[in-house]
């Protein structure tokens, strides 16, 4: 054999598998497909040398795992800020408020108060030991938008719970099964873990870039870039794996990539059927990040927070990322729903200028720069945050998440019961494939 292990994907998953690994004395070789390590990570630099972070950013005080790395590996963090007024954008008017919750006209702020309380309640029956089994009565046959239609009938609160829960799951309310929202909700632990700011999943960003942290994971680890895998055999004596004419044999294979991209590698024997249905029944999420910089946080002078929610358009919600000491504005935002759709047909410029005009627009002056990125366009990533489930998947091929194949084992955030979808769930993935290759 030529290694003990080998790993499959270079993102956070991978990358700290692969070191779990060579900590207990196993040789290991990573090979990533795209020609830089870090998978969803991606740090570029303004000219000035600011970190724009074009995938994940944040970390919240909920992630024990990533909270520790930070620690040993001396990352910086800073707070998100979140002081002074936000805005609610609506085609009638512009609300303002603190908080988390938009202060909305009583009736749409009673519809949208009980229908997260009604969401939250039913999150609590579903069980992450076994999220296939047990479900209610059509609760994985409907979409989230088909709860969300009978359970918040006002308009507008349901079009501020529409944003919200998009911008979370990354994808639409419409094509999201209700089983799966919830599973997402128990997988964080708490609806509010999601969506708070300052004690929830969007506490504080990486000061320096998430590169820093993909950099350290990659520190003394044997791999390669630009190598797609074509193929895998595998067996219970070992495997092997043929990616962009090299060839490798390990004892065992952790195969850290998106689900939907099984179906990109030849697989000898071929893929069981439940897995080749997970790799066609769990698409990726679709979002567009849209970061804007400025000279400086000018919107804070006039006691705005920079936090903004938006009912139509295609930028529908924006943070201040501004680094602590306020030398430059930073709005990171986030483009979902039917605009932000239909901009995936035009070309990388006409989007480009697209977002430039509409972030002037809602923030009243043009930015320096404007960076977007959909990571549909990454063809070894396919779409973000977050492979999903829509109606059905959970009951027929949940399952399939977990089950291992003769060596070999799976990581990635997908494949995680806790925090799907965010670094915490990859690192928590990465410790279940690491330990389970060496039993």
């Amino acid at each position: 054999m030529d290694f003990d292990v080998i790993v499959v994907g270079g993102g956070v998953s991978g990358l700290y598998a692969a070191q779990l690994l060579r900590k207990q004395g196993l040789s290991v070789h990573l090979v990533e497909a795209q020609g830089r390590l870090g998978g969803r990570l991606h740090t570029l630099h303004t000219p000035e040398g600011h970190p724009i972070d074009l995938g994940g950013q944040w970390v919240g005080p909920q992630h024990e795992k990533l909270l520790a790395l930070c620690q040993t590996y001396n990352i910086p963090l800073h707070p998100t800020y979140f002081q002074g007024r936000h805005r609610l954008i609506t085609p009638r008017r512009t609300y303002t408020y603190t908080g988390t919750i938009p202060k909305l006209p009583f009736l749409s702020l009673a519809s949208l108060g009980w229908g997260l309380y009604k969401l939250k309640q039913a999150a609590r029956r579903l069980s992450l030991q076994a999220p296939w089994e047990n479900i209610p009565n059509g609760w994985d046959e409907i979409s989230l938008a088909a709860w969300a239609k009978k359970n918040i009938p006002h308009p507008l609160a349901r079009a501020v719970f529409d944003v919200g829960l998009a911008t979370v799951l990354g994808a639409e309310p419409e094509e999201v099964s209700f089983w799966h929202t919830l599973f997402y909700i128990q997988s964080a632990g708490s609806l509010e873990a999601l969506i708070e700011t300052e004690t929830g999943a969007q506490a504080y960003k990486f000061t320096k870039g998430a590169k820093l942290l993909v950099d350290k994971l990659a520190e003394g680890l044997s791999h390669e870039v630009d190598r797609p895998v074509e193929k895998v055999a595998y067996s219970a004596k070992g495997v092997e794996v043929e990616a962009a004419g090299g060839r490798y044999r390990a004892k065992g294979a952790i195969v850290a990539v998106p689900p939907a991209l099984l179906r990109r590698i030849v697989w000898e024997p071929a893929l069981p059927p439940i897995h080749q249905q997970l790799s066609q029944r769990m698409p990726m999420g679709a979002v567009t990040k849209v970061v804007a910089i400025y000279d400086r946080p000018f919107w804070r002078e006039a006691g705005w927070s920079g936090h903004f929610l938006r009912t139509e358009g295609a930028i529908r919600l924006g943070f201040d990322t501004s680094p602590p000491d306020g030398s430059y504005g930073q709005i990171t935002a986030f483009a979902v729903g039917p605009v932000a759709r239909k901009l995936l047909y035009s070309e990388p410029a006409a989007r480009q200028d697209f977002y430039e005009r509409e972030a002037a627009q809602l923030l009243g002056q043009k930015p320096r720069y404007l960076y977007q990125k959909s990571w549909t366009e990454e063809p070894w990533v396919g779409g973000c945050y977050v492979g999903f489930f829509g109606p059905g998947g959970w009951r027929y091929v949940g399952q399939a998440l977990y089950q291992s194949l003769p060596g070999v084992h799976w990581a990635g955030t997908e494949r995680s019961s806790h925090w799907m979808g965010y670094i915490e769930g990859a690192l928590h993935a990465a410790e279940k494939a690491a330990h389970a290759i060496t039993q």
